[in-house]
């Protein structure tokens, strides 16, 4: 009589294809990724033009006191004459005893200029006003490819301006810049 030993070979390929199956099923996954690149021609990439003038002559001397309106002191043209909308800012200094007291007030028009600032600043656009004493506020504003603008200052004092102030003087530095619009 013969004996078959039967169970023992499958026993152990039972335990071989669990331990496959377990791998299989707590293996994370394959990796797999494809890369292409194909080459064009070359472009060229440029920027706009920017061409900021302003022209005038003249201004006002005109005498303010504290707390008093502002006056305007001088109205010029202002013109993009380049090929991108320029965002207009401003910046303000000055020298003399009343330096840190005046208030400048800039604005950028259609028309002509009034005799006071329009509107509520800061809310305008197109509208600047600050201190010349650091502290300068701007609301920008843009100006389109050709378009002429008139450009407006006014001055005043503040109210808790110092006493004895009566004949002193400031001279004001305004910088308008023109940074170019992203398309």
């Amino acid at each position: 009589m013969s004996r078959k030993k039967t169970g023992a070979p499958l026993g152990v390929a039972g335990l071989i294809a669990g331990i496959v199956a377990i791998a299989v099923v707590l293996a994370p996954g394959t990796l797999s990724y494809f890369v292409s690149s194909k080459q064009t021609q070359a472009v060229s990439v440029s920027t706009g033009q920017a061409a900021l003038t302003i022209s005038g002559t003249g201004g006002s001397n005109s005498g303010v006191y504290p707390g008093g309106p502002a006056q305007l002191i001088a109205s010029r043209s202002i013109t993009n004459g380049g090929d991108v909308a320029l965002t207009l800012t401003s910046g303000f200094t000055a020298t003399g005893n009343l330096a840190s007291s005046v208030v400048l007030t800039t604005s950028v028009q259609t028309g002509a200029c009034a005799a006071t600032p329009p509107g509520t600043w800061p809310t305008d656009s197109g509208r600047w006003q600050g201190t010349t004493a650091g502290l300068t506020t701007s609301v920008p504003t843009t100006i389109a490819i050709g378009a002429t603008r008139t450009l407006c200052v006014w001055q005043s004092l503040g109210v808790n301006t110092p006493n004895g102030t009566q004949g002193q003087s400031a001279a004001v530095s305004i910088t308008v810049t023109g940074t170019q619009v992203a398309p």
